[in-house]
């Protein structure tokens, strides 16, 4: 008969493939399986958030599920769960509910790990059941997969940018007596409804505040004044008309450059639904559709309210 030892080993090595094809999978590399009080296997899993689209697709999950499943049972007493990376707060309460007997896990999470690294949910002796637990059982080899699993889609992240091709673009964030001018956007795929920034695509041999300048006027009919030295530009996604499309914008403050008068109408592009100011102490509910855009504007504001546009 194997020893302790050897018995971690063995079920950790096969919570560890499991891992590795979740990874393959697109799946954040984690394995798990749940052996009986007699050593006889009796559920396995691996990740499956990203498939199923659900927060409840944890290896240690479905494995206590699928157990309880086939033992017509929610107790799990005396069983051992194995599993690569220490469990998260959501599973280490589903250990407890369930009253496994031990846990082992491989690598630590100090991120989220609620067994040892941030809480100690397992030996909560305020809780009606406390569990065994044993760490470092293949750690090196599963610290290793979960961290090639990241810095490759840290590599594909970086490619991807790079591989984009961006559209040059010029916003102004025009403030005029603590209002902000803009218009009102409706996108023609998803109806969805907008608030926008003057601004558009940069000319060639044009400089970007002059693009900023050129644009407010067309879409606002308001001659706007851009302080050049307040450029601050931006990379970013955006859904638009069915489609993503990368932009690479510079955004600028402004004020108006000639006496107030009311909005008139424009006529613009077909998504073009009304020029309008509003106050800023609405920055954030306007622009929350996009942290970038949303970025921009309450830097620039910030310069606004001490330069007192």
């Amino acid at each position: 008969m194997m020893n302790r030892d050897a018995q971690d080993k063995k079920w950790m090595r096969r919570a560890f493939e499991l891992a590795r094809k979740a990874g393959k999978n697109g799946e954040v590399p984690i394995g798990a399986v749940l052996i009986s009080p007699n050593g006889e296997l009796l559920s396995q899993a691996a990740n499956v958030r990203e498939t199923l689209h659900t927060p409840l697709g944890h290896a240690e999950l479905l494995c206590l599920h699928r157990a309880a499943k086939k033992m017509s049972s929610w107790r799990l007493e005396d069983c051992t769960l194995y599993v690569t990376l220490e469990p998260c707060v959501m599973c280490a309460g589903a250990i407890q509910q369930a009253r496994v007997g031990r846990v082992v896990y491989a690598a630590k999470d100090s991120k989220a790990g609620a067994v040892e690294s941030l809480y100690q949910i397992l030996n909560d002796s305020r809780l009606n059941h406390q569990v065994e637990v044993t760490t470092g059982v293949l750690e090196n080899e599963c610290s290793q997969l979960i961290s090639d699993f990241f810095q490759n889609r840290r590599d594909e992240q970086k490619q991807v940018k790079a591989d984009k091709v961006y559209r040059r673009r010029a916003s102004a964030v025009v403030v005029y007596k603590n209002k902000l001018l803009g218009f009102h956007a409706e996108d023609p795929v998803s109806k969805k409804k907008y608030f926008f920034l003057p601004g558009g695509k940069i000319d060639n041999g044009e400089e970007p505040y002059e693009a900023a300048t050129r644009e407010a006027q067309e879409e606002t009919d308001y001659k706007i004044k851009v302080f050049a030295e307040t450029e601050f530009r931006r990379k970013y996604d955006f859904e638009w008309n069915g489609k993503n499309q990368p932009c690479d914008t510079f955004f600028y403050l402004a004020t108006l450059d000639e006496p107030w008068h009311e909005v008139r109408a424009v006529q613009d592009a077909d998504y073009h639904r009304g020029v309008a100011w509003i106050d800023l102490k609405d920055l954030d509910k306007t622009f929350s559709y996009d942290k970038d855009i949303l970025w921009a504007v309450q830097k620039l504001t910030k310069t606004a309210r001490k330069m007192k546009l």
